[in-house]
């Protein structure tokens, strides 16, 4: 069930029974200093010390140790006149863009398992095909179905019967991929001393992000991890081989179904609009290979294969991001000393082949991992390359440049990567002079790569990882962060986004993930074997059962108008469980229930994000106005200052908290991801974000300065022995042990405020 789901169990209950009133909000005002106001007062109401008053008036910008559980927190019953941030505005972006991503890839996992068999089944006869050395044709074979085999254990699928050979090596990479500690080469990938290839670090196998939510999406993310990871390459007769006879089983043949077959190109190409194109040669492009003649392989036909492979070399292009551990190329700058195929090929992004070119140890010797400003760099600021240190500075700086391109194109991803590069254009003349001091290049710096973070953390399974080798006027309520530019890409950005989650199924209402939720309400009954217990049963096994199921299945019950009968234990439970399997057969058929309660709850449980796209791009729009207004020294109309007052809780609905459910908000803004290891496995820079921070500025209002609060989403990066999940990056972040931002941020951190402290309550 998914955090949005959670989020509204207890709303959409109360919405059943009646209307829900929206606050009001706060009537904050900016205060006039030609009539007296001192912002130095106003600060020390507000705790400033003596040290942070001085530190605030010289720089102008200035955040503080008050954290939040949501960004939108500061914005709702603000004391103080609001700021509003890009920070808020990206993280509102990536919580809804996060939940988008997470239904796909739910309705991926489902389909990921039916797939796979298809290729299982064909696969027992693909040798069939084959004329040549029964040794090696039995080796490709056995390597194939150790591959497809695998993902498939990994999927939780037992309905397979690999031979005794192929079993046996299936049940050790489970165990090591589950396990995902060690780094090792089996056997049947080759002995340690023949390749390029060191060995696999199979704890790029955990599953991290959102992936953790469920046991059926850890399998997944486990299952497609590995399908990107084992390598099948061209210069190799047994490697070469095995991945054609897997990608002959996604070739039409006879009465082979169609409809699979396209599932499975569909699959492989899954996100190409969203993140680019893949890095690697895929499943699709061996099956081309076999489309173009080489159906039935024969004696001495592999070099053959192998030219007609390297006339599509060039159109196909080669992999840019290295992600194993492996030694290098030699002789050249190239990613891989050969080329190779993989059954799903994770995607390449532009700051993953930033990182694979700023860590090339044939460049740079002591440079094992990269740091954001890499990106910031080459998102083209200049304050960034000037923060770059080290003895190869112009080499990097060099490695940077000659990235650069790769970060303009089409695709959502590049489109995002636009939207944070107006952060760090120049400021618009007629923006407050702060915006040109250390401080706020600081404070942009930090919003860019806080999203950037983020929208990693997103993609932390399909993105390629990169590894080292080895009116009427009035008093407004506030301001606006002046970066109309910015404001307006992001319109743009939510509409196109929302376009393609549209063309991928995620806005529509999900009937099979709400008929599964339903099953699993089923399961959980029958397990606790409710025609005998009765009304009790929901609660006999609460300790070991999902708090959200029970939650679920209680909400149900009373939508379905289930009253429990202590007197006829067996009756009641008899009458839940019609009720919930004919509830349960209509969703999968894709039927909504006729009652009317029943539907308006699940509709609440299953938010419809389309209204949500829409909010954000009209939310950036109106912040695009009030920005161009605010550097042209218009003043604010009464509708515009609503709008800015009703920023907070526009925001809280955005990111998927319902109703006046923003009043509780859950503490679970910090986002982590790992994306590049150094050349041993040893060291992973984890990139993320901590809770929301309260950003004090003194904003220039009437020959004077007014102290106004926003909120910053504090970017974080460091090396860490081990691939770290969400729940152990919040544990870290509350710890003595707690990482330091970095050094480049500390201008805008404020004396003695950078230790980890609780959320502040309002």
């Amino acid at each position: 069930m998914s955090v949005a789901r959670m989020l509204v169990l207890g709303m959409a209950v109360l919405l059943l029974a009646g209307s829900v009133v929206l606050a009001r909000p706060y009537e904050q005002s900016v205060p006039d200093p030609s009539q007296g106001y001192k912002w130095q007062e106003a600060a020390r109401k507000f705790g400033f010390t003596d040290k942070g008053i001085e530190v605030l008036a010289r720089q102008k910008v200035l955040v503080r140790d008050e954290t939040y559980k949501q960004v939108f927190a500061p914005y709702i019953k603000s004391a103080l006149p609001l700021f509003i941030t890009s920070d808020s505005l990206l993280n509102a972006y990536h919580v809804l863009y996060e939940e988008s991503v997470f239904r796909l890839e739910k309705a991926n996992a489902r389909k990921l398992p039916n797939l796979l068999r298809f290729i299982w089944t064909n696969l027992q006869t693909a040798d069939k095909d084959v004329q040549g050395s029964a040794e090696l044709t039995r080796r490709a074979k056995v390597r194939a179905q150790i591959v497809v085999g695998t993902a498939l254990r990994l999927l939780g699928d037992d309905s397979i019967s690999p031979a005794p050979e192929e079993a046996a090596a299936i049940a050790e990479e489970v165990q090591k991929v589950v396990a995902a500690t060690v780094k090792d080469k089996p056997a049947w990938l080759g002995t340690r001393g023949d390749s390029a290839l060191i060995a696999i670090d199979y704890s790029r196998y955990k599953p991290r992000g959102f992936y953790t939510k469920s046991a059926e999406l850890e399998r997944y993310f486990r299952a497609v991890s590995w399908l990107q990871s084992i390598p099948f390459r061209v210069a190799e007769d047994e490697e070469l081989l095995s991945v054609l006879m897997v990608a002959s089983t996604i070739v039409p043949k006879g009465e082979r179904p169609a409809a699979e077959i396209g599932e499975c190109n569909a699959c492989l190409a899954a996100y190409r609009e969203f993140i680019g194109a893949g890095d690697d040669w895929d499943l699709a492009r061996a099956a081309a290979v076999v489309q173009a003649g080489f159906a039935t392989v024969r004696d001495g036909q592999l070099p053959q294969v192998r030219r007609e492979i390297d006339k599509q070399a060039a159109k196909w292009g080669s992999p840019m991001v290295n992600d194993q551990l492996r030694l290098p190329p030699l002789g050249s700058l190239q990613v891989a000393s050969e080329p190779n195929f993989r059954i799903i090929s994770a995607y390449g992004t532009p700051d993953a082949v930033l990182f694979t070119r700023t860590t090339d140890l044939r460049r740079f010797i002591e440079r094992k991992l990269p740091t954001g400003l890499d990106v910031a760099a080459a998102l083209g600021s200049d304050w960034a390359r000037e923060k770059i240190a080290g003895s190869d500075k112009p080499q990097v700086l060099k490695a940077i440049d000659e990235t650069k391109p790769l970060f303009k194109g089409d695709g959502l991803y590049l489109e995002y990567m636009d939207c944070l590069k107006a952060l760090l254009a120049k400021p618009h003349p007629a923006s407050p002079a702060f915006m040109t001091g250390e401080a706020w290049q600081a404070k942009s710096c930090q919003t860019v790569l806080g999203g950037w973070a983020q929208l990693r953390h997103t993609w932390s399974l399909q993105a390629k990882q990169s590894v080292t080798y080895a009116g009427i006027t009035m008093v407004p309520p506030g301001f606006v962060e002046p970066q109309p530019e910015f404001y307006s890409r992001m319109a743009k950005l939510a509409r196109r986004t929302e376009g393609l989650l549209r063309q991928g199924g995620a806005i529509a209402p999900d009937f099979p993930a709400m008929a599964a939720d339903v099953r699993a309400v089923i399961a959980m009954l029958e397990k606790n074997d409710v025609l005998n217990l009765g009304g009790r049963a929901i609660y006999k096994d609460y300790r070991k059962d999902d708090e959200e199921i029970i939650s679920f299945a209680s909400s149900l019950m009373q939508c379905l108008g289930i009253k429990a009968d202590t007197k006829d234990a067996a009756k009641y439970g008899a009458e839940m469980m019609d009720k919930l399997k004919a509830l349960a057969a209509s969703l999968e058929r894709g039927e909504m229930p006729a009652e009317p309660n029943l539907a308006m709850y699940l509709k609440y449980v299953n938010i419809d994000l389309a209204p949500l796209w829409k909010r954000l791009a009209e939310v950036s729009e109106k912040l695009e106005a009030l920005a161009r207004k605010q550097l042209r020294g218009e003043e604010f109309q009464e509708d515009d200052n609503l709008d800015l007052r009703r920023y907070g809780i526009a925001l809280g609905g955005i990111m998927l908290y319902a109703g006046n459910s923003y009043e509780v908000p859950r503490d679970d803004a910090p986002r982590l991801a790992d994306v590049h290891s150094d050349d041993k496995g040893e060291k992973y820079l984890e990139v993320g974000i901590g809770r929301p921070r309260a950003l004090y500025v003194l904003y220039p209002y009437k020959g004077g300065e007014v102290l106004c609060r926003g909120a910053v989403m504090p970017y974080y990066e460091f090396p860490s022995g081990e691939r770290l999940t969400d729940e152990q990056w919040k544990t870290l972040l509350d710890s003595k042990d707690s990482p330091d931002v970095p050094d480049w941020v500390k201008p805008i951190i404020g004396p003695g405020m950078i230790k980890p402290v609780a959320p502040a309550k309002e």
